[in-house]
């Protein structure tokens, strides 16, 4: 069963959609709920900055009688008459109304009063009424006080229904408050509706007088002094279950479900944008990484980001000229395998086929010379084996405790005669230590530097072999005097099939694999072979290991 593909910029572009979609749709669901929640409180503390003067007028009224309840029965006995069996509750309710009457009409009056003294000066609000004189003075002489908020009642309050105002312009009651010098009590009309929604608590915050209510109260404290003595609750005028408040948050609703459908569309464009700007460089890694898979290592991305896809791409690049330089090399490889395969196997078949030509005999002279060509065709062999196990990291090698010294002297030893014939001054001074190596691979890295040596310097030249050592580490050095190597040819040390002579190396059976061979079995060993110019005018070859922990 085939699955199917999603491109990653699909999945970006979904991840990102998702997510704001989520992030927008909890947003919106937490301010729509804290807003039916909390929006009524809200509008109550706002209402409650209008009662100022209330809570000033109370703070007042407790400093005379330090006591809610005593406050309100004095204010109350403070009618004249006899009441009636329920005017006392129906006044105790009432008592926190007219306190909130008496400071409507106080605010009233000081509003009104300001506006005429400014008049003169500035021009009055269009279409806001301005009482006159006569009005404001009827007004001062009936302003109640909170001290007295039931002045101009009297028991029972059934006799009272003469005793309201229904008109400020009636001249007869303003005569009559004049020369009575009684106040005329007055109802203000109460247009917001805070009177019926106002209660009273003590410093306890235990209700005292009021509307209680079981939803939440804004609260605003009264003080005498540095003391709270009590608090004024406002209910809210908004109920969640209310046609106004359902209403009201219908409205709500659908403005954020409008500003939802836009969340979704801006998220659209800037996921489409993002999942775009993304896909692009993807696109040209993949097909970079297609051309590298059909072999054209000369390829190259390019991606202008100073992001992790620019750095992507740049490591690819790198990847395609490492590659580039593989494949070269293997080219080479296989070419210089086949050409140095190729001379002693045509040897060989010229010598067999003159033999069976009978151009040559079978002598012992000649049987030598082809076996010198089979050596050689096994020495080729034997070190491509060795060089293709060392890079592999499969190189055999069992280590014992060695002195090394002791190993360099031996072969020097065996190698004396060579160094006689080809004419060479040979000085050997050097100090050994034990090491951890395979002692035939350690054999095997100085045959091929004393190898070297022999076949690279000049008849009558000089080759000096010594050590240094350090607390870490233990050395030898070969350096011999020239042919020297120039800068370029020291730098290619090491390759394989590598000569620097090629002429000479192939005149005296060199290969160009013994120092590439040299290098990744030092390296096997735990060691490093670096090549430098000698102080002699020739090669210096450096051989160092680690010396062993105690």
């Amino acid at each position: 069963m085939k699955i199917r593909r999603i491109p990653i910029a699909l999945r970006l572009f979904l991840t990102v959609l998702l997510t704001t979609l989520l992030i927008t749709t909890v947003s919106l669901g937490v301010l729509h709920v804290n807003m039916q929640r909390n929006f009524s409180k809200y509008v109550a503390d706002v209402e409650m900055q209008k009662l100022d003067l209330v809570i000033q007028n109370l703070a007042e009224v407790y400093a005379v009688y330090h006591d809610w309840g005593n406050a309100i029965q004095a204010q109350i006995l403070q009618i004249e008459g006899e009441a009636a069996p329920d005017d006392y509750d129906r006044l105790s309710r009432w008592w926190l109304r007219r306190q909130y009457d008496i400071a409507l009409q106080q605010r009233y009056f000081q509003e009104h009063t300001l506006a005429n003294v400014n008049s003169s000066v500035v021009e009055p609000e269009p279409g806001k009424r301005q009482a006159n004189a006569e009005e404001l003075r009827w007004l001062e002489l009936n302003l109640p006080s909170q001290f007295q908020p039931f002045e101009g009642l009297v028991f029972p309050l059934s006799a009272n229904q003469n005793a309201f105002r229904p008109d400020r312009k009636n001249e007869g009651h303003q005569n009559t408050t004049e020369s009575s010098g009684k106040k005329q009590f007055i109802s203000m009309p109460d247009r917001l509706g805070l009177s019926s929604r106002l209660s009273l608590y003590d410093a306890q915050r235990q209700f005292v007088v009021g509307e209680p209510a079981e939803t939440q109260i804004s609260f605003r404290p009264i003080m005498v002094g540095e003391k709270i003595v009590g608090y004024l609750g406002l209910k809210p005028v908004l109920d969640q279950e209310d046609a106004l408040s359902i209403n009201f948050f219908s409205k709500q609703t659908r403005y954020l479900l409008l500003a939802y459908a836009l969340s979704i569309l801006a998220s659209l464009i800037a996921a489409l944008l993002l999942a775009t700007y993304f896909k692009k460089p993807i696109q040209r890694l993949l097909n970079g990484t297609r051309e590298l898979t059909k072999g054209h290592y000369q390829h190259q991305v390019k991606v202008n980001r100073n992001d992790e896809l620019g750095d992507l791409s740049t490591e690819l690049n790198h990847l395609a000229v490492i590659l580039d330089q593989h494949e070269t090399s293997r080219r080479q490889w296989v070419a210089d395998t086949s050409h140095e395969l190729k001379t002693p196997l045509a040897v060989l078949q010229a010598q067999i086929e003159a033999m069976q030509d009978g151009i040559r005999k079978a002598t012992p002279e000649h049987l030598a010379a082809m076996m010198h060509q089979v050596n050689n065709l096994k020495k080729l062999t034997q070190d491509l084996s060795d060089l293709a196990q060392a890079e592999a990291m499969q190189l055999k090698c069992y280590f014992s405790s060695i002195d090394p010294w002791q190993v360099i002297e031996q072969e020097i030893e065996s190698f004396k005669p060579k160094f006689e014939q080809a004419q060479l001054d040979l000085i050997v001074s050097g100090e050994g230590t034990q090491l951890q190596l395979d002692i035939d691979r350690f054999k095997q890295i100085m045959l091929n530097l004393l190898s070297n040596s022999i076949r690279y310097t000049e008849a009558g030249g000089q080759v000096h072999i010594h050590t240094s050592q350090s607390a870490t580490e233990w050395t030898v050095y070969v350096d011999d005097s020239p042919f020297g190597l120039s800068d370029e040819q020291l730098a290619r040390l090491g390759e394989r099939f590598y000569r620097a002579d090629d002429s000479r190396t192939r005149a005296t059976g060199g290969t160009g694999l013994g120092l590439a061979l040299s290098v990744k079995i030092a390296k096997a060993l735990g060691g490093e072979l670096s090549f430098a110019h000698s102080p002699l005018g020739g090669l210096r070859c450096k051989l160092s290991f680690p010396k062993i922990k105690s």
